[in-house]
């Protein structure tokens, strides 16, 4: 008698602990019994599908797959089926924060007599470490091109000079209006090409220590719209500029800042031939203490196909680009401590967002 009510108190426990286990673990957890109708459906997977509980459970799980889930929905009841647990089945789903990159698992319930009575599937977000993982490759890439330029940047640039300055000694030889000179023309400006694409390659490779000053992005912002608005009007573009007047000053590299701001704004103006609408924002994160800077344009926006490549070295879809812009700009936000991303559909337009922090030491 004493033995099963120790028994008895033992599974009581243990049952406690596993509600406790299940109802605060930071996986999303879903189980449903063999009539495939849910049974459990913890805090956590509220807030990754956005749907609350009551909603959900004491349903066909066939009613949370239509409205929800993706690729990790029917490995669950496949577990079920079939007896088969999956492990490590990464997805992509929509929550309401966006896309969550999750890592799925299954696995079968069984009572005392080792009969299958249901299935459970955990669902944890691994979007941290994915970008981490990315952030990782990059770096990787950057030392591999570090390396590569080191070795061929100088043995390229010093025939190069010298065939640039043969080319102006014998550019002197022909009458202006030669056509020989405008070959020569043609050369120099393809050698001028060659030396731009060399200096953007090194200052990928090896970017050069941010010289920091206290400055208003807002300051930085209005030059750089100065430098573009006679291209901005020749193209039919309207600017519309949204500052966040709280935004206090950032510790920025101004020359670095300009050059990724001017190369959002070409490529804003690029992506908008047929006229369009550029967005230049600015809010301030109290938060994290950082601003944030948006451009967005209503262009042609970036095939989903490209958009996990836009900043890898040399990756380009222009006829005349380098491929050098996007990844440069990356670099020179990644020194100053801050991220950039982006977001993107077809035919509807791009928004690339810069996080700087607020750091004045």
């Amino acid at each position: 008698m004493a033995s099963q009510m120790l028994h008895n108190c033992y599974v009581n426990k243990k049952k406690y602990f596993a509600e406790q286990y299940v109802d605060n673990s930071a996986s999303a957890i879903i189980a449903i019994d063999l009539d495939e109708t849910v049974v459990i459906f913890n805090q956590a997977a509220e807030d990754i599908m956005g749907i609350p509980a009551e909603e959900v459970l004491g349903k066909p799980f066939a009613e949370l797959q239509e409205r929800k889930m993706g690729t990790q929905d029917s490995i669950l009841l496949n577990t079920l089926r079939i007896g088969r647990p999956y492990s490590h089945v990464e997805a992509n789903i929509e929550t309401p924060l966006g896309i969550m990159n999750v890592m799925a698992y299954t696995t079968l319930v069984k009572d005392q007599d080792g009969n299958v009575i249901g299935g459970i599937l955990s669902i944890r977000d691994v979007t941290g470490q994915k970008q981490l993982e990315e952030k990782v490759v990059k770096a990787e890439k950057f030392s591999v091109i570090g390396e590569l330029a080191a070795g061929i940047a100088h043995e390229v640039r010093n025939p190069l000079t010298s065939v640039k300055g043969f080319l102006q000694l014998l550019a002197q030889r022909f009458d202006e209006g030669d056509q020989v000179q405008q070959y020569i023309s043609i050369m120099l400006d393809e050698i001028r090409r060659i030396n731009y694409i060399i200096s953007e390659f090194l200052l990928l490779a090896r970017p050069t220590v941010p010289i920091k000053r206290i400055t208003g992005i807002h300051s930085i912002l209005d030059e750089i719209v100065l430098l573009t608005e006679g291209e901005l009007y020749l193209k039919n573009i309207r600017l519309i500029r949204e500052y966040d007047e709280s935004c206090p000053e950032v510790t920025v590299d101004v020359e670095q800042i300009k050059q990724v701001f001017l190369n959002l704004v070409t490529n804003a103006i690029a992506a908008m031939p047929d006229k369009g609408t550029l967005t230049v924002k600015t809010a301030y994160d109290r938060f994290e203490n950082a601003v944030r800077i948006y451009f967005t344009d209503t262009g042609i926006g970036i095939d989903p196909a490209h958009l996990g490549s836009i900043f890898d070295p040399f990756f380009t879809t222009k006829e005349e680009g380098t491929g050098l812009g996007l990844t440069v700009s990356y670099r020179i936000i990644e020194n100053h401590g801050g991220k950039i991303e982006v977001n993107s559909r077809q035919k509807e337009g791009t928004s690339f967002i810069i996080t700087i922090p607020v750091n004045k030491q």
